[in-house]
């Protein structure tokens, strides 16, 4: 098989692969800069792409040109790919696609701009692939499905558990329990609990323990609305 070289299928005009390399580092630097997730780029990428060229190469390219310029980038990333897809193995190393011509005769006749690739790779591959890796973006109103695992690991007796914490004597797992400063201790016998008013209480039959005004411990005893006081010791 006679194929033409490949620059006869990916340079025309002013385009080269050093004009490309231009082109392809700007639009990467600003798809990254920005978080672009899309394959259609906003006109100021071009814009910025036809500054760079005139200033590094002195060519004068319009913004539509550049733009076609990427839509034939993306042709030859697709190409590339598929060519793969029909039984061709990529030897990265030698920058070869290995297949037989029997082979090449039947991706021609599906795809004659395959030819671009019969004597070796893309040179601008790896950059197409960070503009154009349609295989790696998530497409728009795609759902994630999240699959549970029904396995479950065993936890090892010999290690603490997360709940226990060092300097606590409880029997079981969990955390260890401080009262806070609000909580008042209530000096009451046989465990009844007073009313809140004890001076008006109605109540027969309520003892407590009181402080006197001189801090001396007295017994109280009501008796109704009865208050009688007993000196400590009686």
């Amino acid at each position: 098989m006679i194929i033409p070289p490949q620059a006869a299928y990916l340079y025309y005009g002013n385009w080269s692969a050093e004009v490309d390399e231009i082109v392809l580092n700007t639009i990467i630097k600003l798809k990254e800069e920005t978080q672009w997730m899309h394959h259609d780029f906003p006109p100021w990428f071009f814009m910025t792409a036809q500054k760079e060229l005139q200033s590094n190469t002195r060519i004068q390219f319009t913004e539509a040109e550049i733009k076609q310029r990427m839509d034939f980038m993306k042709l030859r990333y697709t190409t590339f790919k598929q060519v793969q897809t029909e039984g061709a193995s990529w030897d990265v190393v030698a920058k070869y696609l290995r297949a037989n011509d029997d082979l090449w005769e039947k991706i021609f006749k599906k795809t004659p701009f395959a030819g671009a690739y019969y004597h070796r790779d893309d040179p601008h591959f790896s950059k197409l692939a960070r503009l154009y890796g349609l295989d790696n973006v998530k497409k728009e109103g795609e759902t994630e499905v999240v699959v549970i695992s029904d396995q479950t690991e065993k936890i090892s007796d010999g290690e603490p558990s997360c709940y226990e914490v060092a300097g606590c004597d409880a029997e079981v797992n969990s955390p260890c329990g401080f009262p806070p400063r609000t909580v008042r201790r209530k000096l009451l016998l046989d465990e009844v609990e007073a009313p809140t008013d004890r001076e008006s209480s109605t109540e027969l039959g309520i003892y407590f323990i009181d402080l006197g005004p001189n801090g001396q411990l007295r017994q109280r005893f009501e008796r109704g609305r009865e208050l009688v006081s007993k000196p400590e010791g009686d």
